[in-house]
């Protein structure tokens, strides 16, 4: 647990910290603007922290939206577990639930990106009438992308030895995340930032078990998820736009931006914001698109009265 940030990172990410015991963890969430029961939520990945939406939170605060930004147990300023199963991403996406129901949200409308979409999709699935609205970003629904299932090391993560022994060293994934970064993100106070809860808290967190939760087919444990979400989106009738990196080799448009356009009902009402340079961490590349796409979700979500079963 990070109790203060450095000046320098507190200078870019100013947001006042709140707290939630689950278990025998606490878990770090940034909670502005309005207490309304409904609320922007967004949630991060592998293998960065709230820190991602720095740029983000601004403009829809001051558009009057309540937004929340948590850190996932393992990730950013929340504790550490000390067994790789309590980052199971059932556990993340009912730890999740917990820390929009202690805030009290009734209802939200989520950016997911990276393990964001399928956190918080379980998060939903296990409170009907929470998912208000969503933008999707360079995310998947749990089951293995190609660029998974086909390129070295990817596989190798899965290892039960070899994985944490390759993988398992503290800096291995946040340093990989520069390829999906502009360059302005790897240097000075913003990198700074990116790195703290490394260079603070020993070990790798959640960064080695999110890859290894991501499912290679019939018989990994993430697998009834990953089924689940697919079953349930075409009841995800709720406002939806994509903003998406078209230079990410991770989660390309074209396999699983597509697939989940065709099968969510309201993906197709707007045009996708598909940017041409942009690669894994499209909040970093397009911030103002982000927070664009989001502010239209919330105005179409919040503003009229529930329906379609939301």
């Amino acid at each position: 647990m990070i109790e203060t940030l450095p000046e320098s990172i507190r200078a870019l990410y100013p947001f006042k910290p709140n707290w939630v015991k689950s278990g025998n963890y606490r878990l770090h969430y940034v909670d502005e603007g309005p207490r309304r029961p409904d609320a922007v939520v967004l949630p991060h990945g592998n293998p960065t922290w709230g820190f991602l939406y720095r740029n983000i939170v601004p403009p829809l605060v001051a558009a009057g939206h309540r937004v929340i930004v948590p850190d996932h147990l393992g990730s950013g300023r929340s504790d550490h577990a000390i067994h790789e199963g309590e980052y199971a991403i059932a556990h993340h996406a009912a730890r999740l639930r917990q820390i929009l129901e202690t805030a009290g949200v009734e209802r939200a409308v989520f950016f997911l990106q990276d393990w964001g979409g399928p956190i918080s999709f379980g998060a939903c699935l296990a409170k009907p009438g929470l998912l208000a609205g969503m933008v999707l970003g360079n995310t998947f629904w749990g089951a293995a992308s190609d660029f998974h299932r086909r390129v070295y090391p990817w596989r190798g993560l899965h290892a039960p030895i070899a994985g944490p022994l390759l993988f398992g060293r503290r800096r291995v994934f946040i340093d990989g995340a520069k390829l999906g970064m502009p360059k302005s993100s790897h240097e000075g106070a913003v990198w700074a930032g990116f790195r703290l809860p490394f260079d603070i808290t020993p070990g790798p967190g959640a960064t080695l078990a999110w890859p290894r939760a991501i499912s290679l087919g019939p018989g990994h444990p993430t697998q009834p998820l990953a089924d689940a979400i697919w079953a349930a989106m075409p009841q995800m009738d709720v406002p939806t736009r994509f903003v998406w990196g078209a230079s990410d080799p991770v989660f390309p448009w074209e396999e699983q931006g597509l697939a989940m356009q065709a099968r969510l009902p309201r993906a197709r009402e707007h045009a996708p914001t598909i940017v041409k340079e942009a690669r894994h961490f499209v909040q970093e590349w397009a911030p103002r698109q982000c927070a664009d796409a989001l502010l239209a979700v919330a105005e179409e979500a919040f503003s009229r009265k529930v329906s379609h079963g939301r």
